[in-house]
């Protein structure tokens, strides 16, 4: 728990899983809005019982935030570049994408209990099979250098800062968006299971609004059919 009660990701060096990050860095998972997306591969020096750190040289999406910086051309007036944040700034923001996983993954846990309860307390079981969604296994990787020189108290290490998640195998359960921040309705698909699961999603949204007495709920839902990544929590409709 980091000072003031917050409770999430707060990356206390002292309590860090030391360990490797293999980065493929010429490849692209994909490019996103606010943060790229590359293979990678994790080892951790103490293999963990669960999460990410179970296995050695463990598949990953590594994730790093950027800005768009305007680039235009005559050929594309409207051509952007990449641009990284400052490692500050890139720690911060990483961490806040992070907690969002953290929450988003508790907010759907109340969802469920929900569900659960009202199935429970009901004389006829639901009509339909009730989807098991949850989201993707994250942590954070902070890159530190080293440092050869005189150190001194105000001396940073800091280096770079990458959210690592579970890899998504697209090509086998496919990536589909189920539902965008603009409107609560599910995006249209020919695939009846994605449809289903869409519908289902904008359920949960009506469920957790709710509960959390119209604070919040999740949004930018999208993933596979029992895999889910890149949620953002919205605080008004």
């Amino acid at each position: 728990m980091a000072p003031g009660g917050f409770q999430g990701f707060t990356c206390e060096l002292a309590d860090a899983a030391r360990g490797s990050l293999v980065l493929e860095s010429s490849k692209w998972l994909g490019i996103g809005t606010f943060k790229t997306a590359s293979p990678g591969y994790l080892t951790l020096m103490h293999l963990g019982t669960d999460g990410l750190g179970r296995q050695p040289n463990k598949p990953v999406a590594v994730k790093r935030m950027y800005v768009r910086r305007a680039m235009p051309t005559e050929a594309n007036p409207n051509g952007w570049a990449i641009n990284r944040l400052t490692a500050p700034d890139e720690y911060r923001k990483t961490l806040m994408e992070a907690n969002i996983l953290l929450w988003a993954d508790s907010i759907m846990d109340l969802t469920y209990s929900f569900i659960h309860h009202f199935i429970e307390n009901s004389a006829q079981p639901p009509p339909l099979e009730i989807p098991k969604v949850c989201f993707v296994r994250a942590g954070v990787a902070v890159v530190h250098r080293q440092i050869t020189g005189p150190v001194t108290a105000s001396t940073s290490t800091l280096c770079r800062t990458y959210l690592i998640e579970e890899l998504i195998n697209e090509q086998k359960d496919g990536f589909y968006k189920f539902m965008n921040n603009g409107s609560a309705v599910p995006l249209p698909s020919m695939n009846e299971s994605v449809s289903a699961l869409a519908e289902f999603l904008s359920f949960t949204q009506h469920v957790q609004y709710h509960k959390t007495k119209a604070l919040i709920y999740l949004s930018d839902l999208q993933g596979t059919l029992k895999l889910s990544t890149d949620p953002q929590i919205m605080t008004a409709p």
